[in-house]
């Protein structure tokens, strides 16, 4: 599909991300981890490949920290080259700032490889069948298409869902998208 439409989208939801107001950001965020909480994916699973939120995406620091609470692992990606690869963190303490200011596992983070871990996917819109359009670099497409098993959760606000997003071959279909 056209790149500039997939561009227009990626800009209007920076604006209505920059727009939302705080008190109903922290709202819209623990609804969004409550739900997370209770699927079963995220129950029965040992460790929980999760992304750290930037720059107002949906929030996860609740969802890891209550994660972590109940014992859980919890595995925050690093960039390296074109690849995605998982460090288990035990807190805020564990990552410093990586590629585009966004906060990565300190290299003293012990690497995870759990290919049927639940992965929470970040991306800027979701469509009803599951699609997703991300930031353009397709890291998570190459780590679905590596590593297959993994069920694939995005979170995202209400505003980000459309009834169609424009795909490629290569961009891999969430399995559930958590909205609050």
């Amino acid at each position: 599909m056209e790149k500039s439409e997939k561009n227009d989208i990626r800009l209007m939801i920076k604006e209505q991300r920059k727009a939302l107001e705080a008190a109903t950001e922290s709202v819209w965020d623990d609804s969004i981890c409550e739900q997370l909480l209770n699927l079963d994916d995220i129950l029965r699973a040992f460790c929980v490949y999760c992304y750290v939120s930037f720059q107002r995406e949906a929030g996860t620091w609740r969802f890891m920290e209550s994660l972590l609470r109940q014992g859980k692992c919890v595995a925050v990606p690093k960039v390296v080259g074109k690849e995605l690869e998982f460090y288990a963190i035990s807190g805020k303490a564990d990552l410093e700032e990586g590629i585009m200011g966004i906060m990565e596992p300190k290299p003293s983070c012990l690497k995870i490889h759990d290919p049927e871990a639940p992965v929470i996917v970040p991306g800027l819109a979701f469509d009803k069948s599951g699609n997703r359009l991300g930031y353009g670099g397709g890291y998570y497409d190459r780590l679905f298409e590596k590593e297959p098993n993994h069920p694939r959760i995005a979170i995202a606000y209400g505003f980000q869902i459309f009834d169609h997003i424009p795909t490629e071959p290569h961009d891999k279909r969430m399995d559930r998208i958590i909205i609050p």
